[in-house]
């Protein structure tokens, strides 16, 4: 059998000096932590502290790879659809877009009936892995009280693996409460992994309070960090390829750091997600090539070097309608991160605009490209004498067809890929169903889904202790 080999960039040696790099910088640069007590547990375990900036030695940054698990289990409340994290290939949900955007209704702000359909569209997903996270801000809101109504609607209406967001310790904690009222089980969170969150630092070596704050919650209860700076080359980050690369490491480091002083042992994602400024304007791009270049270095750096699960942010564009510019973009960045290796690939459901906005439509057709990339990934193409088919092929003979063969009639079924929403009609066939373009398709699949999904996968008796326990914390 053969499968598509990893794409590669560096070498070994190359590999060498980007993690040397990283160490440099972490020790002779350092880096701006806006939390005492961050400060003082570094200070502790034989950081420099200066000020706000801790300049982490060496020997720290090693012992505490040491002390990240290569594999772990993140489960769902459904136990069968957990993630074995540092095997496999998996995608996750986006998060931080503002904007929801249909061909129905056009582009607007988000609310919280938008939020629904989203989980519940991960849900029905085949492609979706992890869900949660936020991704759109619900505008219907307060800003005090959201992260509550998020978390719920989340667990009523997906019983895969969650991803929180950013929202402070406080905030953090009465996410993860929830999300024990909703496992009901005793010690959930000593025996099982299942939350993570994405934390950012501020590029270029800085960390801020709140998601410092989050990190401390989160690692304290043993769920899964995700350490994702979101740099941007020429801007937050040297204009360099391999230079971004290693400020990039220095940060996931620092925050891998951390994390290993918390809770050793605790999960975590080497989750490089950065890319370049378009030169001209200064704006960020995530649609412009280059950014796949960096990753497929970090994903390498964390593949080969670190031996470490690793996460990407792969599926966003810089168009601002689901058109070609849309799929070729969001096409490019996937197919790269997934051909080089990546275990969980981030932002692959609907993202447009680099972010800012997301679209039902993107949603469904993102599930193919997301489809096909894991189809040509992982395919195995057998090379056995049986394989290369000569006895078939003198069977058939010149002229002759294979479609009326036995060997295609016995393997028909499930050996090539299968389209969801693309069309493989005729001409003719097509205009018999209508002449619907690929966006007009997925407007008509992602409705059918949204109505076809339950009211909540919850108990009634949870649902009311989680709606319980919103009604003691709200603001």
């Amino acid at each position: 059998m053969r499968s598509l080999s990893q794409l590669s960039i560096l070498t070994d040696d190359d590999l060498a000096r980007v993690h040397d790099a990283s160490v440099r910088v972490l020790e002779e640069a350092g880096m701006i932590f806006q939390s005492q007590k961050a400060l003082d547990l570094l200070a502790k375990h034989g950081a420099k502290v200066t000020g706000k900036t801790a300049y982490i030695p060496r020997t720290l940054i090693e012992k505490s790879l040491s002390k990240c698990p290569k594999t772990f289990t993140w489960r769902a409340l459904d136990e069968s659809k957990s993630v074995q994290v540092g095997s496999g290939l998996y995608a996750q949900a986006g998060g931080g877009s503002v904007y929801i955007q249909d061909m129905d209704n056009g582009r607007r702000p988000g609310k919280l009936a938008d939020f629904i359909n989203i989980q519940k569209l991960y849900q029905t997903s085949d492609v979706i892995d992890i869900a949660g996270f936020s991704p759109v801000d619900p505008s219907d809101l307060d800003a005090k009280d959201k992260h509550l109504y998020m978390q719920y609607e989340i667990l009523k209406n997906c019983d895969k693996p969650v991803h929180g967001h950013v929202c402070g310790g406080l905030q953090a904690g009465q996410m993860l409460d929830m999300i024990e009222i909703a496992f009901g089980e005793d010690n959930l969170m000593q025996k099982h992994h299942v939350m993570g969150l994405s934390i950012n630092s501020i590029s270029p070596l800085g960390f801020g309070e709140d998601q410092i704050d989050t990190l401390f919650e989160y690692a304290s209860r043993n769920q899964i960090i995700i350490a994702a700076p979101m740099a941007i080359g020429g801007a937050s980050a040297p204009l360099s390829h391999v230079g971004m690369t290693v400020l990039v490491n220095a940060e996931i480091l620092a925050i891998i750091v951390l994390t290993q002083l918390i809770n050793p042992g605790n999960p975590i994602f080497m989750a490089p997600s950065s890319s370049f400024a378009d030169m001209r304007t200064g704006a960020y791009s995530s649609g412009i090539p280059d950014g796949m270049l960096h990753l497929v270095s970090h994903i390498q750096l964390c593949r080969d070097f670190y031996k470490l699960p690793t996460r990407v942010l792969c599926g966003s564009c810089d168009s601002k309608e689901v058109d070609a510019q849309a799929g070729y973009e969001t096409m490019q960045n996937i197919m790269t991160c997934v051909f080089a290796g990546a275990g969980l690939i981030a932002h692959v459901s609907g993202v447009l605009e680099g972010i800012m906005t997301i679209s039902y439509e993107k949603m469904i057709i993102d599930e193919e490209l997301v489809r096909r990339a894991k189809y040509m990934a992982t395919r195995s193409i057998d090379v056995s004498d049986e394989a290369l088919s000569v006895d078939v092929i003198k069977e058939v003979g010149s002229g002759g067809t294979f479609l009326t063969h036995q060997s295609v009639y016995d393997n028909c079924r499930g050996y090539l890929f299968t389209p969801g929403v693309s069309d493989w009609l005729n001409h003719a066939e097509w205009q018999r169903e209508g002449s619907l373009d690929v966006v007009a398709r997925a407007n008509k699949m992602f409705k059918e889904r949204l109505a076809a999904a339950p009211e909540s996968l919850l108990d009634s008796a949870v649902q009311a202790d989680l709606q319980a326990y919103i009604e003691k914390h709200k603001a």
